[in-house]
């Protein structure tokens, strides 16, 4: 009767994880392909810190290249909140690799970006580290209701990492809001990965807290309750943040950069927030992995770090920063530049005509008889 249950309890945890995982990749597939729309038409509009808020609604809600991509990352939520709350937010997050794939074809379909290897290879060390990551084991997601969530978040872990991504977040978005750095899209996808990080784990507070067995249940876990509405209150201003540092990066920097610097970022946060802040991998770490497994687990969270700084270095880091004025000086010399050549081009067209300056011969009269020096020139 006991390997009966366990059986069971065992297959419905490899079914949940199964689902989760299809799930999973599904979300962030459809989110992959609606970031490349979005950022080919972000790159049409005007700068959103020089427009007013009014202005930018319009701009982008007027763009329909945007606006399809804004819907994709809008639909994708559903099946990532479906699958968050069947697995563990460390099990869901890894499928961003998935889209690493689909980033690349449509942003070289779509948007005729070239891939530099160094970009390829910093994306195939973090595919690397997400496979890595699947080894051994899977974590068996615990359940929670909203009291166990309250708990979660009011222990010092909990609250502490919260509040330390968010001063991280801040402090990126405000060292690059309004100034014009050649890496400042690298900067702002770093900054909304980690937003959009920060709102999956309210996400899955929110989520991951409702109980279905009858309406009564839901209502009383959920609805009535101030902790729910203030989780979902925090998922969606995460994601405002994220949505907006998204838009400034796609026109700061190229898709090919900030989205896997965006997505490594969001991969990486809700894999640690899965580890310290819902305690996934506790139980597992220390009853369940070896040695070499636990070395894998932590190796691919290093690989995850190093892939970002691969994907950047190629075209963010080791260049100077952007000085104001680069941009007009730059067009004056263009200018000069063209209008250099055109006079050339039109001296090389025009056909060389010899002058020929016609000589006025003065008759002179005998009766007045050239000067002694000329005289003497003619003798």
């Amino acid at each position: 009767m006991l390997e009966s249950t366990i059986f069971r309890r065992t297959n419905l945890v490899i079914w949940r994880n199964a689902v989760a995982i299809v799930l999973g990749i599904v979300a962030n597939s459809i989110c992959n392909i609606g970031l490349v729309f979005k950022k080919k038409g972000a790159c049409t509009l005007p700068e959103i810190e020089k427009q007013s808020v009014w202005q930018n609604i319009k701009n982008f809600a007027q763009c329909k290249t945007w606006l399809f991509g804004y819907v994709l990352t809008i639909i994708q939520w559903f099946p990532l909140m479906i699958a968050i709350n069947l697995g563990g937010i460390s099990l869901v997050a890894p499928t961003i690799g998935v889209g690493f794939v689909v980033l690349i074809l449509f942003s070289w379909l779509f948007l005729k970006e070239p891939i530099s290897y160094m970009e390829i290879i910093g994306i195939f060390v973090i595919i690397a580290a997400i496979i890595t990551l699947y080894t051994g084991p899977l974590f068996d997601s615990l359940s929670y209701d909203l009291e166990g969530i309250n708990q979660l978040f009011r222990h010092p872990r909990g609250y502490g990492f919260i509040i330390g991504y968010a001063l991280v977040i801040a402090t990126l978005f405000g060292a690059t809001f309004g100034r014009k750095y050649k890496q400042a899209g690298f900067f702002l996808g770093f900054a909304s990965g980690l937003s959009y990080g920060l709102a999956t784990i309210f996400a899955k507070g929110a989520t991951g807290s409702l109980v279905f067995t009858n309406w009564q249940a839901f209502v009383d876990n959920s609805l009535r309750q101030a902790e729910w509405w203030a989780y979902l209150g925090f998922m969606i201003l995460f994601y405002t943040i994220a949505f907006t540092s998204q838009q400034m990066a796609f026109q700061k920097g190229k898709a090919i950069v900030v989205s896997p610097t965006l997505d490594t970022m969001n991969l990486f946060l809700q894999v640690t927030a899965g580890i310290i802040v819902f305690q996934e991998w506790t139980a597992t770490w220390w009853s369940t992995l070896l040695l070499w497994q636990k070395t894998l687990k932590i190796g691919a969270l290093i690989l995850i770090v190093l892939g970002v700084a691969l994907l950047s270095s190629s075209t963010a880091l080791h260049r100077e920063p952007y000085k104001e004025g680069d941009d007009k000086k730059k067009d004056e010399e263009t200018k000069v530049e063209e209008q250099a050549l055109e006079e050339e081009s039109i001296e090389e067209d025009e056909p060389e005509v010899e002058m020929i300056i016609p000589v006025k011969h003065e008759r002179r009269d005998e009766t007045h008889p050239l000067p002694s020096g000329q005289h003497n020139k003619l003798l």
